[in-house]
């Protein structure tokens, strides 16, 4: 008897932590792991939604540059309609720069893309008799224009009898909107 008391005293105490480890202990384990797992979850949604959201603003301050740029710019750039009144403009700066027009052409380029471009090209074709000093001025005022963009081509030629005149060909890129910017207005 001797023997099975020391198995009772020995087998009590291992017997109750195991009733309190199936109780207790797997129970508590399982519901703190199940706990981890979701706020490991909640954590991992909370960045995704905290980096979209950075995303959307990062998104909505370049709109706003974007925006902003795209008013300034268009501020600048006159619409199609107008294009002639500023060719009006270039042909009397030249001629109170003392310099005399051969030849206006005008063409407009064709868009690069398939779509059509919100942007018209028009590029201006000059024949211009003159001192080199007074077209150069004249060439300096029209880079000031509304809408200028470029000067595509530029030929100057002089002829012996005619020395302190020069003669010279230009092709001036402009830019003007093909309709109404929505930005008219502001």
């Amino acid at each position: 008897m001797k023997f099975k008391i020391i198995y009772l005293w020995f087998g009590l105490p291992v017997l109750i932590a195991v009733f309190w480890f199936l109780a207790f202990y797997a129970p508590m384990a399982g519901a703190i792991n199940s706990q981890h797992k979701e706020l490991l979850s909640v954590q991992k949604e909370k960045q995704s939604i905290d980096s979209a959201l950075r995303d959307m603003t990062e998104a909505q301050k370049r709109q706003a540059r974007t925006k902003s740029s795209l008013e300034g710019s268009s501020r600048n750039i006159p619409l199609y309609g107008r294009f002639p009144g500023i060719i009006r403009a270039m042909a009397q700066a030249a001629k109170k720069e003392g310099i005399i027009i051969d030849a206006l052409d005008t063409t407009i380029l064709p868009s690069e893309s398939q779509r059509p471009d919100a942007l018209a090209k028009p590029v201006l074709d000059m024949a211009l008799k003159g001192r080199f000093l007074d077209i150069g001025r004249f060439l300096e005022d029209t880079q000031r224009q509304s809408g200028f963009k470029r000067i595509e081509e530029a030929k100057i030629s002089y002829n012996d009898t005619e020395y302190p005149v020069l003669t010279g060909r230009f092709s001036v890129e402009f830019r003007a909107w093909r309709g109404n910017t929505g930005f008219e207005g502001k």
